[in-house]
């Protein structure tokens, strides 16, 4: 957190400030103000303290990110170029809210300044800066809630949803399992030393050993302060990573990439700690908050929280995330089965979303629908989210799962396949996506719009690991001769 305070001047201040209320001036480079979200004003004006964000216009250049090979470089340069960008662009900004005694933090991820004051003068002063692009108030978060049946199916020797996506087939045919992909998740937490994901992660050096810097994250203190180890402060982050890459080595087959290591990032569901955590996977931290290492990053993030569909506060980081060659999925959300239902970040067009389908291939009957009021199709791709079985904290597994939660973390599963086979396509977010559409089960329905192939019930269809992964060997797909597709296809 970043206060200064400064009493010198400050009733010269609020006069002007007062003026400017009732006056609205241009910026200093001739614009009007920039808009300031009503309900920001409102808060204020009743006499509280307001809590909102500082969104600034410069957003760095990462163009040349993209056509970077090395993935250690790369990923160099997105954070440098993010970081200078906001220290430079925010300068006048921070010192301003100094002055005025107003509680600040900064991210770089997006280029904002969370803020919380009672002075209402301060406002007009920020919106007449010529750097801020908008004022706006806190959108609401949350995660997206998994629910338990009552009687779940039993324990299978390969759970149904791990069959029917063929991830099976991938590790038999093709002998990858995941081995050299790097997944991270911004979750409740995680159960790290559960039977079904301790030789998972990364923090697990072997021999009972385990380093939790650059491997764990913690931005709310819900494991407690200061950050020692994980923890899962509900139990939805453990049964989602779970699913993509859990396997106890014996009875317990949950994953779909088992040979994928993962890392984890706490959240409380505030806006400060989902955009920490978002910095934070770009470019990994220690246990303190220092000396980042984007050289650490995951190659593919799975998230499973949501705010408002069309909210683009969070927008920025996917894009960054994007210029950093990780792949980003998103479940679409719960509020099916409406139309117009996918829910932010996933109805962004950078994010890949994720539908539920049932064990009987039929729609979840919640699972958001497209398309997004952004301008997409959305789901992208719809997968296993009902009666799913995976792990729960103390040691234990929960069967009968259901939410687009649940979906979410097979696609993430296999693009870690994908990768682990290929490890060239590392980075090429555009091909993986494209993989993933053109791979997928068709899923006809018109209720939502779109096409037969593409519609806002089913998105591109059905998740099929072992179609997207056997692309990767076929020099058709490239060339755009898709004659080859019965040979890989159900």
């Amino acid at each position: 957190m970043w206060r200064h305070t400064s009493a010198a001047g400050q009733a010269a201040r609020v006069a002007v400030c007062l003026w400017l209320v009732a006056n609205p001036a241009r910026a200093q480079d001739g614009s009007w103000p920039a808009p300031i979200d009503p309900a920001v004003v409102a808060e204020l004006d009743a006499g509280r303290e307001a809590t909102f964000w500082v969104v600034l216009g410069e957003q760095a250049d990462l163009d040349a990110a993209f056509a970077i090979r090395d993935w250690d470089e790369r990923g160099r340069y997105v954070h440098e170029r993010l970081v200078a960008t906001a220290e430079s662009s925010q300068r006048g900004v921070r010192a301003l809210l100094g002055d005025w005694g107003a509680t600040a933090l900064p991210f770089w991820i997006v280029n904002a300044i969370e803020v919380q004051t009672r002075q209402r003068a301060l406002l007009s002063l920020l919106a007449v800066r010529p750097e801020v692009a908008e004022i706006v108030a806190p959108p609401a978060v949350e995660l997206i809630e998994g629910f338990t049946e009552v009687d779940g199916p039993p324990p299978q020797p390969l759970e149904w949803n791990i069959a029917q996506v063929r991830a099976p087939l991938v590790w038999s045919r093709y002998g990858v399992r995941g081995e050299g992909i790097v997944i991270g998740s911004i979750d409740s937490g995680v159960q790290y030393d559960h039977p079904a994901l301790v030789e998972h992660y990364r923090g697990n050096l072997g021999g009972g050993v385990f380093d939790h810097n650059y491997n764990w994250y913690d931005p709310s203190s819900t494991c407690g302060s200061p950050p020692s180890e994980p923890c899962d402060s509900y139990w939805h982050g453990t049964a989602t990573t779970g699913v993509a890459v859990g396997d106890d080595g014996g009875a317990n087959r949950i994953g779909v990439a088992p040979g994928a290591r993962f890392i984890m990032a706490a959240v409380n569901w505030s806006n400060a700690s989902l955009l920490a955590a978002m910095q934070w996977m770009l470019a990994p931290t220690d246990l303190a908050g220092h000396s980042p290492r984007p050289d650490l990053r995951p190659h593919v993030v799975n998230n499973s929280w949501v705010t408002a569909g069309g909210t683009t506060l969070f927008q920025p980081a996917v894009q960054a995330w994007l210029a950093a060659g990780i792949f980003p999925v998103f479940a679409a959300g719960n509020s099916g089965p409406a139309c117009q239902t996918i829910l932010s970040p996933a109805d962004y067009p950078e994010s890949y979303a994720v539908g539920a389908s049932c064990i009987d291939c039929a729609i979840a009957s919640f699972s958001s629908r497209g398309p997004s009021v952004l301008g997409p199709m959305k789901p992208d791709v719809t997968a296993p989210g009902e009666s799913v079985r995976s792990c729960v904290p103390w040691g234990a597994y929960e069967a009968g799962l259901w939410g687009t939660s649940f979906a979410a973390p097979h696609v993430t599963g296999t693009v870690a396949l994908m990768l682990s086979l290929n490890p060239g396509l590392v980075g090429n977010t555009e091909l993986i996506r494209r993989h993933l559409d053109h791979s997928a089960i068709d899923a006809p329905d018109s209720s939502c719009g779109g096409e037969p192939w593409d519609n806002g019930v089913w998105g591109e269809g059905r998740l099929d690991a072992f179609a997207a992964v056997s692309l990767l060997l076929v020099d058709g797909f490239e060339s755009g001769d898709l004659s080859f597709w019965s040979a890989v296809t159900p």
